[in-house]
């Protein structure tokens, strides 16, 4: 299936400061779930959340994912070859791309999303200078 018909069949529509498109799934007082899909050359800028995100590749290439856990750079590729899912931490800075032309993913939250802190490149970029040579996922 194509991305097009996907982003049409389930409502897609441009999340705005991440990147990404996005539909919500579904949301009630302990969780909440959306589809989240990234079409290159856009991607998932350096962000955190209050909450855990249990990330789950759905269909297209495989995603790459970056956290930064115990001041470490983790990459986690989800799909082809790779695990199928990854649940970031709260307080996480998360930051994500597709290996290809184009990726599909379900992202839970539990508690339900609350506010999203995006990183600015300059602050991120010192925060870690001296332990982690960061992926630049910025949107400026």
């Amino acid at each position: 299936m194509e991305a097009q018909t996907l982003i049409s069949q389930l409502k897609l529509e441009p999340l705005a400061g991440e990147g990404g498109l996005w539909s919500p799934i579904y949301r009630d007082s302990e969780s909440n779930a959306i589809y989240f899909m990234m079409v290159a050359p856009d991607f998932s800028a350096w962000h955190r959340l209050k909450e855990q995100e249990l990330w789950v590749h759905l269909r297209g290439e495989a995603i790459e994912l970056f956290t930064i856990e115990s001041n470490q750079l983790k990459r986690t590729v989800l799909g082809d070859g790779g695990t199928l899912s990854y649940r970031v931490p709260a307080d996480t800075w998360m930051a994500a791309r597709p290996l290809g032309q184009w990726a599909l993913a379900l992202c839970a939250l539990t508690p339900p999303f609350s506010g999203m802190e995006l990183a600015e490149r300059s602050t991120l970029r010192e925060t870690f200078a001296k332990t982690i040579e960061l992926p630049d996922l910025f949107h400026d």
